[in-house]
């Protein structure tokens, strides 16, 4: 699993292309096969939404997702996709405080198993205080208590939001994990997979097929000889 991070302006196109370098790449599996990564998710709020709607929308095939985050309790983690929106881009609706109770969560567990969390050896201690920056307070809302997530001041809390993202686009593709992992033991990577290696072409107009004539329907449309 990769951490990168990207220094630029999202206003920028360099620093999309840059992105795109990092999701076209490929990842050696132990067993041998190329791995691509499969999902993305591209965190819409902020101060540049249509950018990042006009990325996904040229990328939706290879599914890179638009998503935005909901901090309403007991929201699901993953909504159904809408596109209310002007590129009509499939936007998810991700519940934060969902993704975040199932991240802590996890993180308790210590034995390995269903739901352990494995990190790489070079995770330095800073990734580790970003992943736990946050806590859970509650908050008094119009007289009714509300859990709510918040990190002190001056924390920076990248690596969480990083695992949420993670996490949601594991939910998004769904995929079938006893397959993958019987796949990648018989070395028999996908096709899907190999033509992930390369940015899908531009696509162009298709071109109409040629009108067909019109036979005439007079006595010399119609005669035979």
């Amino acid at each position: 699993m990769g951490y990168r991070i990207l220094y630029g302006d999202p206003a920028r196109g360099d620093l999309w292309q840059a992105l795109d370098d990092v999701l076209f790449q490929k990842f050696n599996h132990a067993s041998g096969i190329s791995l691509y990564v499969a999902c993305t998710c591209v965190d819409s709020g902020g101060h540049h939404t249509q950018g990042v709607y006009y990325y996904c929308k040229k990328r939706q095939l290879r599914r890179v997702f638009a998503i935005k985050g909901s901090s309403v309790t007991g929201k699901p983690l993953v909504s159904r996709p809408s596109r209310n929106n002007k590129l009509r881009v499939k936007l998810f609706m991700v519940g934060v405080d969902t993704a975040k109770e199932m991240v802590y969560s996890r993180l308790k567990i210590e034995e390995p198993g269903a739901g352990y969390c494995h990190f790489p050896v070079g995770r330095d201690e800073e990734y580790f205080k970003q992943l736990t920056a946050e806590k859970v307070f509650t908050r008094y809302v119009r007289g009714f208590p509300k859990r709510v997530w918040e990190k002190p001041a001056g924390r920076r809390n990248e690596a969480l939001d990083c695992r949420v993202y993670a996490l949601t686009a594991l939910h998004i593709l769904n995929p079938n994990l006893e397959r993958i992992a019987a796949r990648l033991e018989t070395k028999q990577p996908e096709e899907e997979e190999k033509q992930q290696a390369t940015p899908p072409a531009p696509t162009t107009q298709a071109r109409r097929p040629p009108k067909k004539r019109r036979r005439g329907t007079g006595f010399v449309g119609a005669y035979k000889t």
